[in-house]
This record gives C-alpha cells, structure tokens and sequence, in this order.
C-alpha cells in the first residue's frame, strides 16, 4: 500500500475548498464577508473530524484576505500566506495545555510550536490527539484563568496589520468557569477583533459563553465527500475509500487514522473471530486475542466499530430487509452466511457489549482481558440465539 502519511504540501489547511463538504457552511461565511456582517464573537460547533477547525481557519484567512474570491481568498496576498502557516502576527491562538510541574502556570503560548506543527500535520485534530502530543498518559488539559487573562492582554494591543484581529479558542469546553473572566470582552471587544470559538460538544460549553456567540453547527461530513476526498487526496482505490468513508461516520480524523492504519482491513479479522466464537475454539481465541492485544488502542476502538457495523448488516438480512443494507463484496458471502445467528433476541446485547467495550478501551482497559471477556460474551449470545431459533 502507498505511504498514506498526512501530505501538508499536498494540502493547504486554510482554504475553503481543502475542507471536505460542507459547500452551504462556506457560501452563509463567504456571504457574511463579501455583505460585510461578520459578528465578532462566533463558535463553530462540529464533533471531532467534522470539519470545524479547518472551516474556521479558512474563514479566519478569507475575512483578511486582500484578494478575496467569490468562493475562497486568494492564498497569494501576505495575510493568506501567513495565514497557512499559522503565523499571521494578527491570528492568535488559545488551547488546551497542560502543566508538567506544581506551580507551574503555562499558557497557550508556551506551546504554540507544537499547536502549530500539530495543525499543520492535521488540521481535523482531535483533542485527544492533541494530548497525546504534549502530555503524559492520562493527563487533561484545560484553559486556565490565567491563560483567560492572556487572551484579554493580547488582544488589548493595537493589530499589526488592517483588517481584523482574531482570536481563535480551541475547544472552549476546556475553560470551564474561568470562561467568565472573558464575559464582557466577548461581548465588547476592541475594534476589529473577530472571536472563532472551536468546539466539539455543545452540552460541555459554558452557557454565559454559549449565549454571547452565534453559533455555526458543523454536521458530520457526508459519505460521498468523504469518498472523494479519501480517493483525491490519500489516492485510495475506490473500495477501500467507501469502506473506510461508511466506518469513518463523517469522521475524516478516524478515516485518515484508519488509512495510516496497515491493520484497518478488518473483515477477515471479524470473520475468524466470528467463527471462533461460534464454535467455540477457546485455543484459538486465546491466540486471536493475543494479536489483536498488540494493535494499538485506536485499531482496536476502530475494530469494535467495525464489528458493530457488521452485526448490524448481519441483523437487518436476518430480517428481510436487504434494501438498507450496506455491504461491500468482501463482506457479503460472510454476512449472508451469519446472518441467521443474529437475531431480536441478541442483537442488543452484543451491540450493548461491543459498545462497552469501546468505551472501557478508551479508558485504557487491558486489552486481553477486554477481547478474552468479549468473547466469552459473544459466544454466550450466539450460542442462546441457536437454543431459541
């Protein structure tokens, strides 16, 4: 398989036509530039691989490009080029961060080199990918009141260039209730200041925040755009780009992380265990789960993702209803074949435990104990379907 590495020369991560979908989002932002109604405090809502940090970059460019397009800036002009690079003097940058010693009170600043590279690298970051770049395991980051200060302070300097002075927050559910230090410069900011709040869960935002933005929700990106984009850009064959577009559920994050992934085939995987537990073959299950333990903690997630999608097919065969399926050709002899072991009387409860078991492994469960436990679990609910059938 080519070398599926995230390409920054191959991407620029400020345009408006690098953001996969979304064309309606782009053309409401362009039109509030080119009608000049652009509010100062927004927050660009959309869960983790959506989209919302390269829209509101793309947007942070457009409103102080000099040469702006009817449909995107003109990536020319020393704003734009600045912009891509994330060093325009007049964008600033708040984020999560972390303190790696007591008394220690670090601010945004003190890690804007590796914000910057970690944008760059991908700009549909997530926050626990961010985390995993700058702190230990376990570790939590948040905007400190201190970091809050910060933001009031630089932006009480005068912009170094015309246009717009920004300041982008990163995940302003990381401020909890020193997000009211910044109640009323959101509601009155110096002349000329743009607020672009990116988050990823509304419930999590402070609502004296909430309240004083106009939000922007960004929907999960639809399947045929993640297609295209998988197929233009990792030059994936056309397949494995719907395979990985259907799992990645508007995620392009979990699509490029499945991508980079030489395990993400896991069709075969599934089957083999499948039929392992249906026997049940105990040697042989120890032995699968062994390999599937030494895969990291995102295959794993993304494995149980997939296996969920599978008994879903397999449930919906099993009750006649072909038409909402969703099968590739290297699924559907299999599925067909299994699809009469998956029926009302356990399908919820193997999609419940899949589902636990996600959740335990995003909370750094053993991942033996987990699979050999699952196991257990998934024999136990085949083996009561084929008694009641």
């Amino acid at each position: 398989m080519q070398n599926l590495a995230f390409n920054i020369q191959n991407f620029t991560t400020v345009l408006f036509k690098d953001v996969i979908g979304h064309q309606h989002i782009k053309e409401t932002l362009i039109n509030s530039v080119r009608s000049s109604r652009v509010s100062h405090a927004q927050m660009f809502i959309g869960q983790n691989g959506t989209g919302a940090l390269p829209m509101a970059l793309a947007y942070a460019q457009y409103v102080n490009c000099k040469n702006p397009g009817e449909n995107d800036s003109c990536g020319e002009c020393d704003p734009c080029k600045k912009t891509m690079t994330l060093e325009y003097a007049d964008l600033h940058f708040s984020f999560p961060v972390i303190t790696k010693k007591p008394g220690e009170k670090p601010k945004s600043a003190d890690f804007l080199k590796e914000f910057r590279k970690a944008v760059l690298d991908n700009p549909y970051l997530s926050y626990p990918d961010w985390m995993e770049t700058i702190a230990e395991e376990n570790k939590q980051g948040n905007i400190s009141a201190e970091e809050a200060r910060d933001i009031i302070k630089r932006l009480s300097f005068k912009p170094m260039y015309e246009g717009f002075k920004i300041m982008l927050i990163w995940m302003p559910e990381r401020l909890g209730k020193e997000g009211n230090i910044l109640l009323k410069i959101l509601e009155e900011p110096p002349v000329n200041t743009l607020f672009l709040l990116v988050a990823q869960s509304e419930e999590q935002i402070l609502p004296t925040i909430l309240s004083r933005t106009q939000v922007l929700r960004i929907p999960a990106i639809e399947t045929s755009e993640m297609e295209k984009a998988l197929q233009e850009r990792l030059e994936m064959e056309a397949e494995e780009a719907a395979r990985i577009a259907y799992l990645a559920q508007g995620n392009y994050n979990t699509a490029l992380q499945m991508s980079r992934d030489s395990s993400s085939n896991y069709t075969e995987e599934f089957i083999v265990w499948m039929r392992l537990c249906f026997k049940p073959d105990w040697p042989g299950i120890v032995k699968w789960v062994d390999n599937m333990a030494t895969t990291g903690r995102e295959s794993q997630k993304n494995f149980l993702v997939y296996g969920l999608r599978l008994l879903r097919e397999a449930f919906l065969l099993n009750r006649q209803v072909d038409e909402l399926t969703h099968l590739l050709p290297s699924e559907k002899e299999f599925i067909i074949k299994f699809s009469p072991h998956i029926g009302q009387n356990n399908i919820t409860e193997l999609a419940e435990c899949f589902s636990t078991a996600h959740y335990h492994i995003e909370r750094n469960a053993h991942p033996k104990i987990l699979f050999f436990n699952l196991s257990l679990q998934v024999n136990g609910l085949l083996q009561r379907h084929r008694q009641r059938a």
